[in-house]
């Protein structure tokens, strides 16, 4: 009887996994490195016949944040069935956690909900009331030091930014010197200058100087120019950076004043030409629209590599420019403004000519009213279809993102949030939605092929645009007409193809 009551003997030695952190600033600090955290946890589990079962090392990362890989993988680790391992061992209570939120979070989920405790070597807390408040000084401890840690590297941050020395990487057109100021890089400058006077000249806008030196930088300035990516937000960037005047500046907080230290290095561009830079920035892209004008097709164009909006630019025959002699002439082209911020299919510029586009737009209205041409379904919107026009966009989203969801669920298989089985069970549970959705996309698609009965009411409104249509009357007016039975048109380069798609308004 007296041997039931007995506490069964564990057969088994404790099984531990070890957590070493390191940050950056105490690498070189005797005893914190890693080596020597990964010896004395070792030689803890050798003393007492615990099995160890992983190390888990995070290296330069900070314990204020729980945004750490070796330690998410530990926690998600300790989450599995059966559990992995009967302690988490540190060498002390600031290598798991410097904050004191988060260090309460995860012990409980440890401790309470998967029975894993997590125990420093070297300072010793039992389950007392004196040790609970004993570990709890600790952890208050650690935060301030983790905070005052901060505060001394802001406060040395601040220093160096009053000297004018560099605080992170240099903009293009410098290096960090010796000294620890900005130093000019000659090839990098020469292409600040040319930009800073491109656009001083007007000679070209920041999308047209991007495509420029994508284009035809390295010819000019030599392998250097294919070092950066071009786009007209970089462009922007550099064209409104003060540092070429040779002033340095820094913002340590969002809410506090910058410190400004002016001739801190030697300047790349002179104060005129960079107040006419700025001059220039400021009238924005309405005093170009004011400048080149309104157009008929604005707001309905779009890009079919990337889904962007074409929008009215002009392409002047820049490489003619050199000949004082030469006119300066242009095209009007609508081209993919994704494309000038390297959000398009990168390398290949997708425009159309102007006059092409309103020719095939209005042409294919007017074959319509005479009878020559008959629009496809997926040509034409109207209110009747909608709904089945919102549910196939919404199916062939999700189709799209099926494979996205699959490869997160790989990540998280070899992360070992989730073990085989669950892997293959995601695998099917996606292979059978996909399977769904191709059903639903057929039927949609065969409805729609169904339904033509909008074609004769399309062709009426042609013809009402169409008696009310006047060349030379404004460009807002046409377009207003337009828009009436217009609702977007897409265009490919590559291919050639341009897809006009109308819609039968109420």
């Amino acid at each position: 009887m007296g041997n039931s009551l007995t506490k069964p003997t564990r057969l088994e030695p404790l099984r531990a996994a070890l957590y070493v952190r390191v940050s950056t600033e105490e690498q070189a600090q005797e005893g914190l490195s890693i080596d020597a955290q990964l010896h004395a946890l070792r030689e803890y589990c050798r003393q007492r016949a615990y099995a160890i079962v992983e190390p888990f090392i995070d290296a330069g990362e900070s314990a204020r944040t729980d945004k750490r890989p070796a330690f998410q993988r530990m926690i998600a680790t300790a989450k599995q069935r059966p559990k992995p391992f009967d302690l988490i061992l540190v060498h002390k209570m600031d290598r798991f956690a410097r904050n004191r939120e988060d260090s309460a979070v995860y012990k409980a989920l440890l401790r309470k909900e998967l029975g894993i405790d997590v125990v420093s070597i070297t300072e010793q807390f039992d389950d007392t009331p004196t040790g609970k408040l004993t570990e709890g000084i600790m952890e208050v401890i650690a935060e301030f030091y983790s905070a005052n840690l901060s505060h001394e590297v802001l406060k040395g941050m601040r220093e160096k930014a009053t000297r004018g020395q560099a605080l992170g990487l240099a903009p293009m057109g410098y290096r960090i010197g010796d000294d620890g100021r900005f130093a000019v890089v000659d090839e990098e400058a020469a292409v600040v200058r040319c930009i800073f006077e491109e656009y001083a000249a007007r000679r070209r806008g920041m999308n047209g100087i991007a495509v420029w030196l994508r284009d035809h930088g390295v010819s000019q300035f030599g392998p250097i120019a294919a070092q950066f990516r071009w786009s007209a937000q970089g462009v922007k960037v550099i064209l409104k950076n003060r540092a070429y005047l040779g002033e340095f500046r820094w913002q340590p907080q969002t809410d506090a004043e910058p410190i400004v230290v002016e001739n801190a290095h030697p300047p790349i561009v002179g104060p005129e030409l960079f107040a006419r830079v700025q001059t220039l920035l400021d009238q924005g892209r309405r005093g170009r629209r004011e400048e080149w004008g309104d157009y008929l097709l604005r707001g309905f164009g779009r890009c079919a590599l990337c889904g962007g909006a074409l929008t009215y630019y002009r392409a002047y025959n820049n490489w003619r420019r050199g000949d004082p002699a030469a006119e300066r002439t242009y095209k009007e082209v609508l081209a993919c403004y994704r494309y000038y911020q390297y959000r398009c299919e990168r390398g290949y510029r997708n425009w159309v000519a102007m006059a092409d586009a309103e020719s095939a737009i209005l042409g294919t209205i007017r074959q319509v009213i005479a009878g020559q041409v008959t629009l496809s379904p997926d040509q034409i919107l109207w209110a009747g279809r909608e709904e089945l026009t919102r549910q196939l966009n919404a199916a062939r989203r999700q189709l799209g993102q099926l494979h996205d969801r699959f490869q997160r669920q790989l990540v998280a298989y070899e992360q070992g949030i989730l073990d085989l089985d669950e892997l293959r069970a995601a695998k099917q549970r996606l292979a059978t939605e996909q399977a769904e959705l191709e059903s639903t996309l057929q039927d949609i698609q065969r409805r729609l092929a169904d339904d033509r009965g909008p074609d004769r009411a399309l062709a009426q409104a042609f013809q009402n645009i169409m008696h009310q249509w006047r060349d030379d009357d404004p460009v807002e007016v046409r377009r207003g007409l337009l828009s009436q039975v217009l609702d977007h048109f897409v265009y490919n380069r590559k291919t050639d193809e341009l897809r006009i798609v109308f819609r039968l308004s109420d």
